[in-house]
């Protein structure tokens, strides 16, 4: 028997948007995560590269991350890089599209202008560097 998204509590239109990208059935690591990730519980997993962490961790965020007001994010993601922060950003953009939310990625390295202009006019997730 196979394990759907929707099996795992993902919302319909998540589920959807995921069929849609072409991923179809749950990782391992994301058939252990989401469920309590949607339940609000904390998670912790390891897995290999390219094995699902990011949607293990992302779809509960996007699902239970609540509308932020202009510069006061809802949810922060921290990524150790600002090529991993990018990369969990760009993942994550097109389900927070469908979860009606917004995403942005601040690392060095770049202007602080486009980066303050997105936080003024309101992100619900922020990925982030330490440094930034």
């Amino acid at each position: 028997m196979t394990i759907s998204f929707a099996d795992l509590g993902v919302s319909p239109s998540l589920v959807r948007t995921l069929d849609q990208m072409g991923i179809a059935e749950p990782f391992a690591i994301q058939t252990q995560a989401v469920p309590p990730g949607l339940a609000g519980r904390d998670i912790q997993g390891k897995a290999p590269t390219g094995s699902g962490k990011t949607l293990a961790f992302g779809l509960p965020v996007l699902a239970r991350v609540g509308r932020a007001a202009p510069g006061r994010p809802h949810a922060l993601i921290l990524a150790p890089t600002r090529e991993l922060a990018e990369q969990i950003s760009g993942a994550l953009t097109r389900l927070a599209k469908t979860a009606e939310r917004r995403i942005f990625a601040v690392y060095g390295g770049v202007s602080y202008g486009l980066q303050k202009k997105a936080l003024r006019s309101g992100v619900d997730v922020l990925v982030a560097t330490p440094g930034r």
